[in-house]
């Protein structure tokens, strides 16, 4: 418990919210641009293995489920990006 007058307290509090934030943030969405990539550099492995026609179906499925995910994930980022704009403007 934090003591102190009351617009320290305030703040102490607010510091010990955003450090919980920053955590909650890495545990739940990750890295978002590394994710983009490992997604991407699979992708890519798949579709080298469906031009040597040696791409079966699981293959095929995992690449489907792929892009989505990918498209998932480029929602993820466009929504950060217009967060961060938005927190931009505001100050």
């Amino acid at each position: 418990m934090v003591q102190g007058s009351g617009i320290f307290v305030f703040k102490e509090k607010l510091k010990r919210l955003k450090a919980y934030l920053k955590v909650w943030n890495r545990d739940i969405f990750g890295d978002i641009n590394k994710e983009w990539g490992n997604i991407h550099r699979r992708i890519q492995e798949l579709d080298a293995r469906v031009d040597e026609s040696n791409l079966e179906e699981d293959g095929k499925e995992e690449r489907r489920l792929l892009l989505v995910e990918q498209r998932r994930n480029r929602h993820k980022q466009e929504t950060q990006l217009q967060q961060k704009v938005h927190q931009t403007w505001l100050k």
